[in-house]
């Protein structure tokens, strides 16, 4: 019993709430009280699993195994972020979730959008991550959207902007992914458009993820599809 309640602290507990209930076992030695460190969300599962874990008295071993959990490397859960009309206890926006990633990048971003509208304030960011000396690229489609697609070229001067090949047969695909990855640490996949629609007014829905495995594998796909000339150069 006592290995299945670690391994389920391990699973609910992040860093620094394992470390501030080991703290509090260490002063009050009591699982009711050490537990209120945890969120509230999780804290009645926590004081039932703190209490197995004390079931021998043993407090210096079970703040020990805290110790453990908080010392383990954690990868952050992908978090949904919706745009959708405010209502009580509403998330993140796409906007701010999205904007934040571009506006901290300190090396590069990789992009694509199917649309964006001139106000888009995705390409204000991006112009902006251009000018401090980011490398961006931003994939666009020009089976559908050429004018958006020449309007973003335009508006992101210094960037790389690619877009799929034709493929010779007259059945073009269009380009219709929605991501953003930034210095191969944070990755955000959504369904909104970097237009002002898709990014305050439409019900859309993402997953932000600060995986660094997985940002690495979307860099690294676009990378790819380049390479094999799967998408290719914005007016080549």
């Amino acid at each position: 019993m006592r290995a299945a309640a670690i391994a389920r602290l391990g699973e609910l507990l992040s860093a620094e709430e394992a470390k501030a209930i080991a703290a509090c076992l260490r002063q009050v030695k009591l699982a009711h009280l050490a537990a209120k460190r945890s969120y509230p969300s999780s804290r009645a599962e926590v004081r039932m699993l703190l209490t197995q874990l004390l079931a021998d008295g043993d407090v210096a071993t079970a703040a020990a195994v805290l110790d453990g959990i908080a010392a383990v490397p954690q990868i952050d859960r992908p978090v949904a972020v919706w745009t959708s009309p405010s209502v009580p206890g509403a998330g993140g926006h796409t906007t701010l979730a999205a904007l934040n990633m571009i506006n901290q990048a300190t090396a590069f971003v990789f992009a694509a959008t199917y649309s964006a509208g001139k106000d888009s304030p995705h390409l204000v960011a991006l112009k902006n991550a251009v000018d401090r000396g980011v490398a961006v690229t931003l994939v666009v489609d020009v089976k559908k959207m050429a004018e958006t697609a020449a309007l973003i070229a335009l508006t992101l001067e210094g960037a790389r902007v690619w877009t799929l090949a034709d493929p010779g047969d007259g059945e073009w695909a269009i380009q219709h992914a929605k991501l953003i990855t930034v210095d191969d640490q944070v990755s955000f996949v959504t369904s909104a458009n970097f237009s002002v629609a898709g990014a305050m007014r439409s019900l859309e829905c993402g997953m932000l993820s600060r995986d660094a495995a997985i940002a690495i594998g979307i860099r690294q796909q676009l990378e790819s599809l380049y390479a094999y000339k799967i998408l290719v150069d914005y007016g080549a």
